[in-house]
């Protein structure tokens, strides 16, 4: 009886400052909420340096070839993050009906770059293609963090998944106070981040003396306010404070966008992403082209200096998963 109910798990990221890791801790929590009486054991005992290409790339066939471990002795395994849609060996290796966490990934690219068409236009979609291919055999149902991977899925597939599990962490719409601060910028250094809009507004911007306050990888610009990686909480408080911000280029919904959405931040987005902004009614969620830095500069300044109090007709469309989590759950081993 004992095992009809333990699952051992693997997750290699639940920090409470990263969207990797509140993201795992809430799919733990919705497993709880589903199977009350559940017992989750972690089987990650290591300590990573998670900026580490061991930690990125290496780690997870670890822990996905550990749950085989429990997986033989009888116990139900889960598999929670990493799980980017191009690494197809993590889906083939895994224990027959593993639970599987959050599917993160894309389809967008700089089409301006010749490296980035090749690497994530082409490459990446050849091993999304074959990811696709084993979770369909393997899997009954599956969950997507956003919906950005929704035009690759067949039609006749599409009632196998779930999608925008990420707006899970969207808290809902909250009253603020006084807002003093211009601009709070998450800054994350990484190939997949097109970060020149955010540098080249800061610099088109320099005349205007805006408060900046940058929150993750440092940006040593004069007038800029380093505060480096800060817990969620601290910065909560600092969006509650802050009147604009910028979204990343290749997730809408990301935490970050989500928790200023949640305390009425102006967000600038990638236009790319337009069509993807399906969920959240937010007037001041705006989309412009990340890549004409210096028009959409100039853009911006503009907005800024005439912005008009949005009216609140704000609304959030929240998806349901508790039918992925009670099959999965309950479905035998």
């Amino acid at each position: 009886m004992k095992k009809d109910y333990t699952l051992y798990y693997w997750a290699s990221d639940l920090r409470n400052n990263t969207g990797e890791g509140i993201l795992a801790k809430r799919f733990l929590f919705d497993i709880k909420k589903y199977r009350q009486n559940s017992i989750l054991i972690n089987t990650n005992k290591y300590q990573s340096n998670y900026k580490t290409f061991y930690h990125k790339y290496f780690i997870n066939f670890f822990g996905a070839i550990k749950l085989w471990k429990y997986y033989l002795k009888g116990y139900k395994t889960v598999f929670i993050n990493y799980l980017p849609i191009w690494n197809f060996l993590i889906f083939l290796i895994l224990p027959p009906k593993t639970i599987l966490g959050p599917i993160t990934g894309t389809l967008l690219y700089n089409k301006y770059s010749v490296f980035d068409t090749f690497r994530r236009g082409i490459l990446l979609n050849i091993l999304n293609s074959i990811s696709l291919i084993i979770i369909f055999f393997r899997y009954e149902k599956f969950l997507f963090s956003t919906e950005l991977l929704k035009t690759c899925v067949k039609k006749n597939n599409l009632k196998k998944c779930y999608f925008n599990y990420a707006l899970q962490l969207f808290e809902g719409f909250q009253r603020t106070k006084k807002k003093d601060i211009d601009f709070l910028i998450y800054h994350r250094i990484h190939n997949n981040k097109n970060n020149n809009i955010i540098k080249d507004f800061i610099i088109n911007s320099r005349e205007q003396k805006f408060k900046i306050i940058v929150i993750g990888d440092p940006i040593n610009f004069k007038g800029v306010r380093n505060m480096g990686y800060v817990s969620r909480n601290k910065i909560k408080k600092l969006l509650a404070k802050t009147k604009f911000t910028f979204g990343s280029s290749e997730n809408l919904y990301t935490l970050f966008v989500l928790d200023a959405i949640a305390r009425n931040v102006t967000v600038f987005y990638d236009k790319n992403l337009k069509k993807f902004n399906t969920k959240i009614k937010f007037s001041r969620l705006i989309s412009v082209d990340f890549y004409d830095t210096l028009k959409t500069s100039k853009y911006i300044i503009n907005k800024i200096y005439n912005f008009k109090k949005n009216k609140k007709n704000n609304f959030f469309n929240k998806n349901s998963y508790e039918q992925y989590f009670k099959q999965n759950i309950y479905l035998p081993r």
